[in-house]
């Protein structure tokens, strides 16, 4: 039996060749999907942000619901105006018959096309009790 003195050292090309098209796939995804957590931050933000108004939790449903539309105008939270489109994603609850508590919640989808039929899927759900600091 024959032993190599020289043995191999390094990866191939074709070994670089599948690191690279992983590497690059990866960085697509979180390009991809990225932009959608940031925007959720930004839903949570407007979600604390208006529950630790004064006097919010003495305010009618449709005023809280008006302070949710003005924020989303104004932060320009265009995947969450397409996702509002389809559904209601908002809801204003009480959350116990007496007490004056009431819950904002947010639940949507946000789907993104990635590569020929595949499809990013990402399901978004928070909630805030109006009138406490979150």
């Amino acid at each position: 039996m024959k032993i190599n003195k020289n043995k191999q050292k390094g990866a191939t090309l074709i070994t670089w060749m599948v690191v690279a098209t992983v590497a690059i796939l990866m960085f697509s995804a979180a390009m991809k999907i990225g932009p959608s957590y940031l925007e959720h931050n930004s839903v949570r933000s407007m979600m604390r942000s208006i529950a630790a108004e004064p006097g919010i939790n003495d305010k009618s449903k449709r005023y809280v619901y008006a302070q949710v539309d003005k924020y989303i105008n104004i932060n320009g939270m265009y995947g969450l105006e397409k996702a509002m489109a389809n559904t209601k994603v908002f809801k204003v609850t009480e959350l116990r018959k007496g007490k004056r508590r009431k819950r904002l919640t947010a639940h949507y989808e946000v789907k993104k096309h990635w590569l020929g039929n595949i499809s990013y899927l990402m399901d978004f759900k928070y909630s805030v009790i109006l009138g406490e600091k979150n």
